[in-house]
């Protein structure tokens, strides 16, 4: 992952894999909805070219809070929905990202070392 400085405020995340833009940072003012105060936060959003059609990712006190967000979301695969794990439990989607944070295998709770060396469909 690299991220770029695109201007006095804003950083630009690309993957290594490619040139595409992932992300956008931009340093300003954010309104905190419970107190309604004015604070400067790092805003991550996707990119879309498309200023109106970008989403957040989340707001950051810090840089490297907003670019360490950036490359846990490149790397972790996008969990919606329940799964069934090989015993029959149902394992929801808040357990699976913090299995995959956590380093280990969202679906098993093993090491996520032997879910990257089984074949394909094997699991």
């Amino acid at each position: 992952m690299r991220v770029l400085q695109a201007g006095e405020r804003v950083w630009l995340v690309v993957a290594d894999a490619g040139t595409r833009i992932h992300f956008v940072i931009e340093y300003g003012p954010a309104v905190h909805q419970r107190t309604h105060e004015t604070l400067m936060m790092y805003r991550v959003d996707h990119f879309t070219i498309k200023r109106d059609e970008r989403w957040p990712l989340g707001f950051y006190d810090e840089l490297q809070q907003a670019i360490d967000a950036c490359a846990l979301s490149l790397g972790m695969p996008n969990f919606l929905t329940p799964v069934t794990a090989p015993d029959g439990a149902v394992i929801s989607a808040e357990e699976q990202k913090a299995r995959w944070q956590a380093g280990r295998d969202p679906r098993t709770g093993g090491p996520r070392q032997d879910m990257l060396t089984a074949p394909h469909g094997a699991r």
